[in-house]
């Protein structure tokens, strides 16, 4: 890809340098003529699913339950645009792609509200940049979505697997893959799930990624994953956490009786480490192969 190719990681300068650029579809309510629950999000799913698929655009999510500081609500759709749908401008400057998203939101929106349409940024880095992890990392991925995606339940299914990043150094990208699972039984509301990537933990030598992000800025062994990849060998991970644990600068979690377990399998084949981690995990969890299955 252009933006983020192997061993460049340097941020570009310009929307053009980018596959696909996340556009942002605004709109706000102070006098909530929408309503207290429009409920926007559900409501308007489908449609710009496919919608957006039959202009050539990915559609991301929508927020309906979100206002600025002064209190203001606000209601906002992301879609991803390939760079040739981006250029493609109508006369107020807008790529024409936008046109039809935004004229089905305007049937389900009242009359009289304000509109915000923008290039979102940080939405645009962090798609390219997540691409770019995952494509780097296809060998320890691969085989973890053979092997856990069939497993999935309580809805986890619906979700994508996600590469992600989270930190941005000059010339080094750090994130994660975590992989939905299922609901933790341990701990309602909350999904068990399994992030994968290298074994990192601070060095007294700057070769390594890890040495890099200082000693606060990550937790040692924790899976990660840097871009430019550093050079072979290296020893993968896997981490699942379930139940609850103390909160950060805390020594005690909040309820007196709660027990929290952590998970975690290492390996130097991202296959050996796959099947070992799907494994253990029908052991954890039968439910996940049984009868009971949903």
């Amino acid at each position: 890809m252009a933006a983020y190719s192997r061993g460049h990681t340097g941020r570009v300068k310009d929307f053009k340098d980018f596959e696909w650029v996340v556009w942002r579809l605004e709109v706000q309510d102070p006098s909530q003529l929408a309503g207290e629950d429009p409920d926007l999000d559900e409501r308007t799913q489908e449609t710009m699913t496919e919608l957006a698929a039959s202009l050539g655009c990915a559609y991301d999510h929508c927020v309906d339950y979100d206002s600025y500081d002064d209190e203001t609500p606000y209601y906002a759709w992301w879609v991803r645009l390939p760079a040739a749908e981006h250029a493609r401008l109508d006369k107020d400057g807008l790529p024409l792609a936008i046109g039809p998203l935004r004229q089905y939101l305007t049937t389900q929106l009242p009359d009289g509200l304000k509109w915000e349409i923008t290039p979102d940024r940080e939405l645009t880095y962090d798609h390219a940049g997540s691409v770019a992890m995952r494509a780097a990392y296809d060998d320890l991925i691969a085989p973890f979505e053979r092997a856990l995606i069939p497993l999935r339940v309580d809805g986890a299914d619906a979700l994508d697997p996600r590469a992600k990043v989270w930190k941005w150094e000059e010339n080094l990208l750090v994130g994660t893959f975590d992989l939905w699972l299922c609901n933790d039984p341990d701990h309602p509301h909350t999904w068990i799930v399994v992030t994968v990537g290298l074994w990192a933990e601070p060095q007294l030598f700057g070769e390594a990624p890890a040495a890099r992000l200082g000693h606060f800025d990550f937790t040692p062994h924790h899976p990660l994953l840097f871009l430019p990849r550093p050079s072979a060998p290296a020893t993968f991970t896997a981490r699942i956490t379930s139940g609850s644990f103390p909160r950060t600068g805390t020594s005690r979690t909040k309820a007196a009786d709660a027990i929290g377990t952590a998970h975690q399998w290492t390996a130097n084949d991202p296959d050996v480490l796959a099947e070992r981690v799907a494994r253990d995990i029908k052991l954890l969890w039968p439910h996940l192969t049984g009868p009971e299955r949903s």
